[in-house]
């Protein structure tokens, strides 16, 4: 393997292994949920097709390995750490996992034992009687095992989503449904585990009050025999004895390594501000900024999924480390130049000077604003709206009047836009940008913007009556709907900032309100966005259009009076 690819291998190791345990714990979870129906049912999901999933040679060794591998890389990734400054999600993606290891650990050695060495069926009939037959414990396992669900689920929904956003250029179309599962899920396990045990403690009540008192405790002779019990009841203690000295041990490891990493530093790094930090061999650039306190951009938390810490190297003394794959992936895809690396993959063995290029300070409160930095792609519907003849008719007025007019008339589309869930991007002389985005379905989205398209129409009307009698005048617009994929962000200079959308269906929307002119038409929207938010295209004229400045044709659809349209 090649040594520049060996954090490349690692990271990809402990990202599949991830993914393999998530689905494990999607399965496992869509598993408790069908308790809700039964035990029975949970049980036969279990035997029929859970266990067809999981208990076969490759589901076996997938998971297993996966299990094992995860936790190495991971608590090596925390044992080589150069810094302790994280963020909120780092934290987070650290501190679950340690914690749900105590409780998974005794729950995944207990069930290896059982199911591997002394071949036990183990199902929710038999997991329920274990936890009930100590009634004084019910309480606590209730809680711990709630507990150890949310520190997975959330240490692995941080994880997917994570790599998803970074990965998937398509993702934010879809993340209204990977949400649902994110949220959906760990609740109906829960919800699942509490029915099956409630359900198992009504029928040993009752068992109970029938005489049956050892009927728990008959399914758990039954399905474990005598001579493993000790073996299977020794996994706790081992667990509680064992575990919190290898947390201690790898909190000790990482201190020492953080320490190394600050005061024994063999290696300088000059930042454009004149400071010099100086670290270990093997600390990355981004870890000595952290570590100096010194601010520095990572969207993606060092992960080398964006490229907001990259940084220009100026000078170094020898040959810089050849950048690992992820590097390289991130830094074509970004179209960067050679001399400029991802500070969080930089691990320089020699001194060196650079520049960081993302100013972490460039945001309205002068502060880190991930917002600013990290820009999206997602489908976004723009409506544009201007005024005709607006400059002729402002000849003719007084500087009052023209302002008071277009107040108005800003008023007017502004107060519609928000109530139909748009926000207004920008006003551009007597024209109007908006932004329908706010939902996740797309439809809804264009469904929206067509609403506000009609109302304004069916308002303006109200406003031009009123405008006849205070000023003999009638103001006259046209207005452009798209639809498309863009980049939306926070974008500006210095405290001039705004969270806009930059894409094709931006210069489509425009463009489409300009040909409005020569349909002679209130509105003008692609075919696209009608049958996106289901109107009748029997209500509209049809052309097709060239559009400047994109390729291929585009169907249209115009109408004289807006307010006419009928949309649901």
């Amino acid at each position: 393997m090649i040594k520049g690819d060996r954090s490349t291998f690692v990271r990809k190791s402990r990202v599949w292994s991830g993914v393999i345990l998530f689905f494990y714990a999607f399965t496992h979870l869509l598993n408790h949920s069908v308790n809700i129906l039964s035990i029975e049912a949970g049980d036969y999901v279990n035997e029929n097709y859970f266990d067809l999933l999981w208990k076969n040679i490759v589901g076996t060794v997938l998971l297993y390995g996966s299990f094992v591998l995860h936790i190495f890389l991971g608590f090596y990734a925390v044992g080589t750490r150069k810094s302790f400054k994280m963020t909120a999600k780092e934290w987070t993606q650290i501190i679950f996992p340690i914690l749900a290891l105590l409780l998974l650990l005794q729950h995944v050695g207990a069930i290896a034992m059982a199911t591997k060495i002394f071949d036990v069926d183990i199902n929710y009939t038999l997991l329920i009687s274990l936890m009930i037959a100590e009634p004084a414990e019910v309480a606590a396992g209730t809680i711990l095992f709630s507990l150890m669900t949310i520190f997975i689920w959330v240490h692995g929904a941080i994880g997917i989503n994570t790599l998803l956003t970074f990965n998937m250029k398509s993702y934010s179309k879809y993340k209204s449904y990977f949400y649902l599962i994110f949220y959906g899920v760990p609740i109906l396990g829960v919800f699942g585990f509490w029915a099956a045990l409630k359900e198992q403690s009504f029928i040993a009540y009752a068992k109970a009050l029938q005489g049956d008192e050892s009927f728990i405790f008959s399914i758990i002779m039954e399905a474990i025999p005598q001579e493993a019990q000790p073996t299977i009841m020794a996994i706790e203690p081992l667990v509680m004895n064992n575990y919190p000295l290898i947390v201690l041990a790898l909190i000790v490891i990482a201190i020492a390594n953080v320490l190394r990493a600050r005061f024994f530093g063999r290696i300088k790094i000059h930042y454009s501000n004149e400071k010099i930090v100086s670290v270990s061999k093997g600390t990355s650039v981004l870890e000595a900024s952290r570590i100096a306190g010194i601010p520095h951009q990572s969207v993606c938390g060092g992960k080398a999924r964006c490229t907001t810490c990259r940084i220009h190297v100026i000078s170094h003394d020898g040959d810089l480390p050849v950048p690992t794959a992820l590097e390289a992936n991130a830094i074509e895809r970004a179209g960067l130049e050679s001399d400029v690396r991802l500070a969080c993959q930089l691990k320089p063995t020699k001194d060196l000077t650079i520049i960081p290029l993302v100013n972490p300070e460039n945001s309205l409160e002068g502060s880190t604003n991930r917002r600013a930095l990290s820009g999206k792609e997602q489908e976004t519907v723009v409506l544009f709206i201007d005024l005709r003849d607006f400059t002729k008719l402002s000849e003719k007025k007084l500087p009052y009047d023209v302002v008071y007019i277009l107040n108005k008339y800003y008023s007017v589309c502004g107060k519609i836009i928000e109530e139909q869930g748009g926000r207004l991007d920008k006003f551009i002389g007597d024209g109007i940008m908006a932004i329908f985005d706010s939902s996740s379905d797309a439809n809804e989205n264009c469904r929206n913007a067509v609403k506000s398209g009609v109302q304004i129409s069916k308002d303006m009307k109200s406003l031009n009556n009123e405008m006849k009698v205070d000023f003999s005048e009638e103001i006259r617009f046209g207005m452009g709907i798209h639809s498309g994929d863009a980049i939306v962000g926070l974008m500006g200079y210095g405290k001039t900032f705004t969270e806009t959308v930059v894409g094709d269906n931006v210069n489509v929307a425009s463009r489409l309100e300009e040909l409005s002119k020569n349909y002679k038409a209130e509105l003008v929207l692609s075919k696209y966005v009608a049958e996106k938010a289901n109107l009748n295209l029997k209500e509209f004229k049809r052309d097709t259009v060239k559009i400047r400045g994109r390729k291929g044709d585009l169907d249209i659809l115009s109408i004289a009076d807006a307010a006419s349209i009928s949309v649901a």
